[in-house]
């Protein structure tokens, strides 16, 4: 019951302070699905409505708290993982798919460096790899030249991004991290049905599929820094506390003396 009870607030937490903010990426997945179908391919409006909810996450972790200091080092790595997301969405968007792998294993670069190697937790990782191994070795006869070398960087940049976000969870009742973690298993599968849809055997309704894990894999990431804002929240409250017990304790000693 008390494990049933913490959760709940965190979600109730997690809820009050994130959703009012997320309502943009909301809005703009909900427009990019409704409309892309009636955009052309390669077009203007059609990189739009792809980037826009990428956008919306760069403003929601904005409105987290963002500044420029080192006890915001978190959130600025993620920001910058989805401004790379976002450039890899606009080169995705006009079929320059080596660039585009590119800027998003840049993008992992930064969502790894945000989330660490501590705790390392190696028995995490270990699976993912066999399974990018096992994956790169069924695609590698259809690949193009250039693919073969970037598709296993990428891949292994990947495959490190969801160990260090799974490494992170230290308790399920973790919800931010839990999330994250959700989320970056999702980007996996996202470019894994990209991979097998491109160079193996088509896959139904692999655009579709493709976005909706893209999206969410996103937000799962866009959402973890929330837990960042509330950690600097409390770290300022306990040092605005004990200044104000400071100078109430000095006061006393002036009055006595």
């Amino acid at each position: 019951m008390a494990f049933l009870a913490t959760g709940t607030a965190e979600w109730r937490q997690m809820v009050k302070t994130g959703g009012p903010r997320m309502i943009l990426f909301f809005i703009t997945v909900a427009l990019y699905f409704s409309l892309i179908g009636q955009t052309e391919p390669q077009s203007a409006s059609s990189t739009i409505l792809k980037c826009l909810p990428i956008v919306s996450l760069w403003i929601f972790v904005l409105l987290t708290g963002f500044e420029l200091k080192k006890t915001h080092r978190y959130k600025q790595l993620i920001l910058i993982g989805l401004i790379f997301s976002c450039g890899g969405d606009l080169l995705l968007n006009y079929d320059l798919f080596e660039a585009g792998m590119a800027s998003f294993g840049v993008a992992q670069i930064f969502y790894i460096s945000a989330f660490g190697f501590s705790p390392l937790r190696p028995w995490l990782g270990l699976p993912l790899y066999g399974a990018g191994v096992a994956a790169v070795v069924l695609l590698f006869d259809q690949l193009p030249l250039i693919i073969k070398i970037c598709l296993p960087i990428y891949g292994a940049l990947l495959l490190t991004m969801c160990w260090r976000s799974w490494a992170r969870i230290d308790s399920v009742k973790n919800i931010l991290r839990l999330t994250c973690g959700v989320g970056s298993a999702v980007f996996v599968i996202s470019d894994s049905i990209i991979a097998f849809d491109k160079f193996y055997t088509p896959v139904s309704n692999a655009k579709i599929a493709i976005m909706v894990t893209y999206y969410a894999a996103q937000f799962g990431i866009a959402l973890s820094v929330l837990e960042q804002t509330t950690v600097v929240a409390k770290k300022t409250a306990k040092t605005s506390s004990s200044s104000s017990k400071r100078r109430q304790n000095g006061m006393k000693a002036k009055k006595l003396a």
